[in-house]
């Protein structure tokens, strides 16, 4: 039943959010916001997310569970957005509401993330892959539904829906128990030990500043993630240009999602049967990701904008396990829920920034195309970045 809940759990939470950051964009511009002004606002929530993110990380590592963390955010994160019309009716009131809510929406990703990874050690029915992959598809779903009803209705429907789909995901975990079940053998797990408040946020920093294979993934997962980002900021804007409407927009992030749950059950398959290593799938989402943004300097029409983001499907459906799994194995289980988190915050405030504002800016100085092609370069730097992650598992190995 757990497995159930916390599929269920990533699928309210990944389709609510996907729905926020992708009408959110669309809305802004119907509002009267220009390229500049959404870019700001995005390079905004990004930087606030850099330092929510691992805060939030560290205090589910060192004062509570990850799950109590989780549903804090959650019922934070609910009514903060959908007030958001409400604080666009100025660009500085938009501008704080925004960066108030990347403090609890923006932080629940990683947060998510790193109590499937502990609740997969603990229950062998627990698969990341497939708990992240319903997230996915129903964030496809979710996408492809919102589209037409908001085209229907109206953009700011969007914040109501996220908020119905959010709660969805409060309520099943709520009823997620985290019962451990390895061998057939079903137990309460044991309550934390009173000395994980005794965890100083110094030392976690300390200890994650000098594992360097853990920095050669906060890079790679930088560099990768940062065209990324702009494929995702930018997609909206360049259907826009072509004449299309918010169905069109929803289309897109549907093609742009549904592969994924498929992805990370292959994922999950050929790991855990050792097909290849980690490190090989890592490589492998690599290549994906280089085609999935050079796909986009190349796109000309509305049509094939939407039919190149299934490439994300295999982008993401491979690199987000590997980055997970890798950051797994090369960190301590006590500062996993940090560590994981800090990756995430990374991904969203440094690879936003520069996928969201500084790519905008190149945007409006040397046109779309080019912008993607340097984001290639980039994130084929990423894949480099990763290369000690291969002598780290050769030493492993070898001791």
């Amino acid at each position: 039943m757990d497995s159930v809940l916390l599929a269920t759990t990533h699928a309210g939470f990944w389709a609510g959010s996907t729905v926020f950051g992708t009408f959110l964009i669309t809305y802004l511009y119907a509002k009267g916001y220009d390229a500049a002004d959404v870019g700001l606002v995005m390079a905004l929530m990004s930087i606030f997310n850099v330092i929510a993110q691992p805060l939030w990380g560290y205090i589910a590592d060192a004062k509570m569970s990850v799950r109590t963390t989780i549903l804090l955010c959650l019922a934070a994160a609910i009514p903060l957005v959908a007030m958001l019309p409400l604080f666009a009716r100025t660009t500085v009131s938009l501008m704080i509401g925004c960066c108030v809510i990347a403090c609890f929406e923006n932080p629940l990703r990683g947060l998510l993330d790193s109590m499937t990874n502990q609740a997969e050690s603990r229950n062998k029915y627990i698969v990341y892959g497939i708990a992240r992959g319903c997230g996915s598809f129903f964030s496809a779903i979710a996408s492809l539904v919102a589209g037409e009803l908001l085209n229907q209705w109206g953009l700011e429907w969007a914040f109501p829906i996220h908020g119905i789909l959010l709660f969805i995901a409060l309520i099943a975990l709520l009823a997620f128990s985290g019962t451990e079940c390895t061998d057939g053998a079903v137990s309460a797990l044991p309550k934390e030990k009173p000395g994980k408040a005794d965890v100083k946020l110094s030392t976690v920093v300390e200890y994650l500043s000098k594992n360097k294979t853990y920095l050669a993934i906060f890079l790679s997962t930088i560099l990768l993630n940062i065209g990324l980002k702009a494929a995702l900021t930018f997609t909206p804007v360049m259907i826009a240009d072509l004449g299309g409407t918010s169905a069109h927009t929803g289309y897109s992030m549907a093609v742009n999602t549904i592969g994924m749950l498929p992805c990370m059950m292959v994922y999950s398959w050929v790991y855990r049967k050792k097909v290849m290593s980690n490190n090989a799938l890592y490589m492998l989402a690599c290549g994906f990701t280089i085609l999935r943004i050079a796909s986009m300097a190349m796109v000309t029409t509305l049509n094939s904008i939407i039919a190149v983001q299934i490439i994300n499907s295999l982008s993401y459906g491979f690199l987000q396990p590997a980055m997970i799994c890798a950051v797994s194995d090369t960190t301590e289980v006590r500062y996993r829920s940090t560590a994981i988190t800090l990756v995430a915050s990374g991904q969203l405030a440094i690879s936003g920034l520069l996928g969201d504002y500084v790519a905008g800016e190149l945007v409006e100085a040397i046109g779309m195309q080019p912008m993607f092609w340097i984001c290639v370069v980039l994130s084929i730097l990423g894949t480099a970045a990763y290369l000690p992650v291969f002598r780290y598992t050769k030493k492993v190995k070898g001791a």
